[in-house]
């Protein structure tokens, strides 16, 4: 006896899956791509903004001579870079709010 199982319908299975990929190859490439393109163009911003942070930190540190005030400017340069990151976000957010909001009235 045979232990050997026919897989049923598994054969046109993995040729349409094969057809569809290539058929569909240029479309899930650039899927692939812009995926690993957005991930990069992130994470590169990301460490420049970190550098513009500890930038602002050090300058502060060595003209004035304070942690305090070194620790403040770069929280503001910190903020000043994720409002620059996020700008369209943060609008697309007031936008949903203020055409979502609830008005009541006041009397």
């Amino acid at each position: 006896m045979s232990t050997y199982k026919r897989s049923s319908g598994k054969g046109w299975l993995i040729a349409l899956l094969v057809i569809g990929a290539l058929f569909f190859a240029p479309e899930i490439l650039s899927g692939l791509g812009f995926a690993v393109g957005s991930v990069l163009e992130f994470s590169i911003s990301l460490l420049i903004g970190f550098a513009v942070v500890g930038l602002v930190f050090f300058v502060v540190m060595t003209v004035f001579g304070s942690v305090l005030l070194g620790l403040a400017a770069g929280f503001i340069a910190l903020i000043f870079t994720g409002i620059g990151m996020f700008w369209p976000l943060i609008v697309c957010l007031l936008i949903l709010y203020f055409v979502f909001r609830d008005r009541r009235k006041t009397v």
